[in-house]
């Protein structure tokens, strides 16, 4: 089989190699990863290691054996791949390749013109950290799942925040514009103060200045608008990386002996930049390599940790073109199902762990969207005017109605709204 190259440490890399090893691979691994640290993992940085003390949140434990045909090169950066002569080029010369896995991620977005940082490694996080430490505010562009969780951080440790996003609600393209506004009323009731429909016009004497003329302080100012694919260093390698390296449904780009995972990647043109699909993708890529037998991709899955709210969603919400919100369980935790046609294509749920990862077959199934309503519903054992604390403002505002058009009562415990989730 020869030498297997792997070009990023992160999290698809890592777990490529351990497939690979797990598999029996016995030949040569040659892992390229552009930062001088460890390989280690991101969730943690916008989170524990923020608003804590946490130290490098390593994949590798010192102790961990990965295999003794592994070479590990850390910091050193890949600079142009010829598919043709299966050579890699980097900061210390040439590596050639028989099998090429890419997996250098993606890198933090900025909005041109305007100064500021990003959080997107371990050095990122600890300057951060560092800086929210001898500061007291912190102004955010962006309300995605990395600028929720900054603010969220902040707060913890005391910082006034400013969240500013052009979207009407933070995370709405995350959970669609009904439940986006529970994410509102969630940092509100937390000090942090939203700016949404607008975004940064200028930074001016330490302030940021708003298009809608509000004066934000800009002691920090973190720019969390999503993140590029790092597919630069391949621009002349024949690969179509218009967004992110393309590749089919398993891993393979449009070259031979040539793989892609993670972040860089787009699995059927599409990128899902999520925790969970860069394992999922490793294990595909890291069975098709050695000839075994490949698992189809488990449904897409999320979360995060926003103060002590953890929100996990499982399967899509794009396309949806109805969305049904209602609470679950005795401790009323708030869930939306999402509908294609009448049918269930994903389901958001805060701190409602089992809710969410019940419906995971009903979703790969794509079962009708009332019948599970109906049936969910006799899970709840609260009205639907009793609402929890986390959506409480949210339901009044938005549900003053049932299905039916009558008050809400026992039998309205799920409502239904148009999904209006916003363009990409």
């Amino acid at each position: 089989m020869g030498t297997t190259v792997v070009v990023g440490a992160g999290i698809a890399g890592v777990r490529t190699v351990q497939g690979l090893i797990r598999r029996g691979h016995s030949d040569p691994i040659v892992v390229i990863g552009a930062e001088p640290h460890l390989p280690y993992d991101r969730p943690p940085l916008s989170k524990e290691v923020l608003h804590g003390d946490a130290p490098l949140p390593a994949l590798l434990p010192a102790d961990q054996e990965v295999g003794a045909n592994v070479e590990w090169h850390p910091g050193v950066t890949a600079l142009s791949l010829d598919t043709r002569q299966q050579q890699l080029v980097t900061s210390e010369g040439v590596v050639a390749y028989d099998i090429l896995v890419i997996a250098t991620g993606a890198d933090a977005r900025r909005v041109p013109g305007l100064p500021g940082t990003v959080l997107r490694t371990w050095d990122d996080a600890l300057n951060l950290r560092g800086r929210l430490r001898q500061t007291t505010s912190i102004t955010i562009i962006g309300a995605g799942l990395i600028g929720c969780e900054v603010a969220a951080s902040a707060s913890k440790v005391g910082a006034q925040v400013h969240l500013v996003d052009t979207l009407s609600a933070p995370m709405t393209r995350v959970v669609g514009p009904s439940l986006a506004e529970v994410v509102s009323d969630l940092h509100r009731a937390q000090g942090v103060t939203l700016h949404l429909s607008t975004g940064v016009q200028e930074v001016v004497g330490g302030n940021a200045r708003l298009l809608d003329g509000a004066i934000c302080p800009a002691e920090i100012l973190l720019h969390a608008v999503g993140a590029i694919p790092n597919t630069a260093w391949l621009a002349d390698s024949g690969l179509d990386v218009v967004d992110g390296v393309r590749c089919d449904q398993l891993g393979r780009a449009q070259a031979p002996n040539v793989y892609a995972v993670g972040d860089v990647a787009a699995w059927g043109g599409t990128r899902n930049e999520h925790w969970t699909s860069a394992i999922d993708q490793a294990g595909v890529v890291a069975a098709a390599i050695t000839g075994q037998e490949i698992s189809e991709l488990p449904l897409p899955y999320w979360w995060s940790d926003q103060y002590d709210v953890k929100f996990q969603g499982v399967g899509t919400i794009n396309g949806a073109d109805e969305v049904r919100i209602g609470v679950w369980g005795p401790a009323h935790r708030t869930v939306a199902l999402y509908g294609i046609s009448g049918r269930l294509c994903g389901v958001v749920g805060l701190s409602a762990a089992k809710a969410v990862m019940g419906l995971r077959r009903e979703i790969a199934v794509g079962a009708q969207l009332d019948e599970v309503a109906v049936r969910f519903g006799g899970l709840c054992e609260a009205s639907g005017a009793t609402r929890n604390s986390q959506s409480a403002s949210a339901m009044r505002s938005h549900f003053s109605v049932g299905r039916d058009g009558a008050a809400p009562g026992r039998a309205a415990l799920f409502l239904v709204l148009p999904a209006r989730l916003p363009h990409s």
